[in-house]
């Protein structure tokens, strides 16, 4: 195994650490916006174009797990903006669950350049069941875990209201 600890990503991938970031944040304070507003338009552009965007870098970097993860957040949220879903409690768990699975992936990248070994099956299957019309598909606890070989323990779902803003708003 190589040692990463002197890994320092290239421009691009720093540029895409730092808008993706940035995106997620925005994003948090706009779920917790869309909980008071569930059918505002707006912020279910903006959402979708945060994910989409993620989305479609990291395809091009080659980072095929958070593609997929991102892929059927992309998914979910494409049928919330065209009206054909409503967005409810269940919805907000299962995307601030993948808030939290992409941005633990792109810690990953950051530190090591790979996206390392988080398990995020119960969260795509959750997700599509969710974006599928499933009233309820309540995502499970666990529904992100770190391979057994990680020390760190991966940050649980919690509710909306208490997503922390780290712009302080």
């Amino acid at each position: 195994r190589i040692d990463m600890s002197d890994y320092q990503p290239d421009e691009a991938i720093s540029e895409f650490l730092e808008e993706s970031y940035e995106g997620l944040d925005q994003l948090d304070r706009d779920l917790v916006a869309l909980e008071e507003d569930p059918t505002n338009q707006d912020l279910l552009a903006g959402i979708f174009r945060c994910i989409h965007t993620v989305k479609g870098t990291c395809g091009f970097f080659g980072f095929s797990n958070l593609q997929s993860i991102t892929h059927v957040g992309e998914n979910l949220l494409a049928r919330l903006r065209d009206g054909l879903l409503t967005f409810n409690p269940a919805m907000a768990s299962a995307l601030l669950a993948m808030v939290d699975a992409v941005r633990t992936i792109l810690g990953n990248i950051e530190e090591t350049g790979e996206e390392g070994d988080l398990d995020c099956t119960e969260l795509v299957a959750t997700l599509e069941r969710l974006k599928d019309g499933s009233a309820d598909a309540e995502p499970a606890a666990d529904a992100v875990t770190e391979a057994e070989d990680t020390e760190e323990p991966v940050e649980q779902t919690r509710p909306l209201r208490e997503v922390r803003v780290e712009s302080g708003t």
